[in-house]
């Protein structure tokens, strides 16, 4: 079940330290290598690697953060807290 992720889209770790982080893709070195990051421990500068096996997909995609990233806007690890802050509150409400 190895799927690419695409970026921007949010996911949950399901394996490791961090099981049951929320985070948010920005990139694929590989089919299985996955770059997240967090905002909080893991920032926009310095990416955490995930095995593509260990992350699970809420199939949702933050359209801000890919607006951003096509105006070539910077990215600030502030913008990806609240972009996931924002997720965890609508996800509380169902």
């Amino acid at each position: 079940m190895d799927t690419a992720f695409k970026v921007g889209e949010i996911v949950k770790s399901t394996a490791g330290r961090d099981k049951d982080t929320y985070y948010l893709v920005i990139g694929n070195q590989s089919n299985r290598k996955i770059k997240v990051v967090d905002g909080v421990k893991r920032k926009f500068n310095n990416p955490k690697y995930k095995n593509s096996r260990h992350l699970e997909s809420t199939g949702q995609i933050a359209a801000e953060f890919l607006r951003d990233l096509k105006k070539k806007k910077r990215v600030r690890s502030e913008d990806v807290r609240l972009i996931l802050k924002d997720y965890l509150s609508k996800e509380e409400v169902k």
